[in-house]
């Protein structure tokens, strides 16, 4: 995935086309600089004729840039960069096993799991749930290989209020918050308390990704937002909180029969997302 460089300066093509209170200020010193040049002097066209070649030469530089830099982009699937911090999005739980599929089966194995100590629990228990075949193995999948390629640290479990096992997501991020407590302890820190809320509610979802990347002790570079799960209310809010440049997504990528679905025996393997060049024009 292209990260955009860490630079906070202004740069020399924004004064032409001023995106902040200092690109204005070089913009209106430009300005008095025209006005100097061409009151009345014949020499002063000329001056405002170069400046105009050199606005056009940098506009079309950035131009050439941000198209090869989207280019090299979309070639091919990036994989993500390995993070300390990774944001998931938690759909209602759903094991693929047909029996499992009736919720009066699946509910006390799942109470089971959420109110049974870490300690206590057994790998038999999250087979028993058909966990690793369903709906939560993305995110599994997306936590195994930022533990293996970026030090992962730090989880946030964002999910929607439940009623019931088949409304809502809050009991999905008990189930896969037990589970990496079991599967990594304190290695992970999983975060669950305060990301739960109504999956209609995009402004409070964009509020608490924003939160994330703010509040985290991390870079913004260094958190990665998995879009993979939840709501299309959820993804389309999460993706929101994304567009400052060094805010860094990904989704799960998995082979898919001819319907979308994705196939029971197939790499999963997360794609980063870079949407800087588009949102930004940063072609540098």
């Amino acid at each position: 995935m292209l990260v955009p460089k860490n630079n906070n300066s202004p740069q020399l093509e924004n004064i032409f086309s001023p995106r902040s209170p200092v690109d204005f200020l070089g913009f209106a010193v430009v300005g008095v600089i025209i006005n100097l040049l061409s009151g009345g002097d014949p020499l002063g066209f000329l001056g405002v004729a170069v400046l105009f070649i050199y606005w056009f030469w940098l506009d079309y530089r950035r131009t050439k840039k941000l198209s090869q830099r989207l280019g090299l982009s979309f070639k091919s699937k990036e994989p993500a960069k390995g993070a300390k911090g990774l944001i998931l999005l938690l759909s209602p739980y759903s094991p693929r096993l047909e029996s499992l599929k009736d919720e009066k089966r699946l509910k006390p194995l799942v109470q089971h799991i959420i109110n049974t100590p870490v300690e206590k629990l057994q790998l038999a228990d999250f087979q028993g749930i058909d966990l690793f075949n369903s709906n939560l193995v993305p995110q599994i999948k997306a936590v195994e290989y930022h533990i293996k390629e970026g030090n992962l640290r730090d989880v946030w479990l964002i999910s929607s209020k439940s009623y019931d096992l088949v409304k809502g997501s809050e009991i999905t991020a008990k189930i896969l918050s037990q589970y990496l407590s079991f599967e990594y302890g304190q290695r992970l820190e999983v975060h669950t308390q305060g990301y739960c809320v109504e999956d209609w509610n995009y402004k409070r979802l964009w509020e608490i990704g924003d939160q994330i990347f703010r509040e985290s002790d991390y870079k913004d570079e260094a958190v990665v937002a998995d879009i993979t799960g939840g709501t299309k209310m959820m993804t389309m809010a999460l993706a929101m909180s994304c567009v400052s440049p060094k805010r860094r997504m990904q989704y799960m990528d998995a082979q898919r029969d001819w319907q979308g679905n994705p196939l029971p025996v197939g790499e999963i393997k997360p794609v980063g997302i870079d949407v800087a060049p588009i949102i930004h024009g940063n072609g540098n």
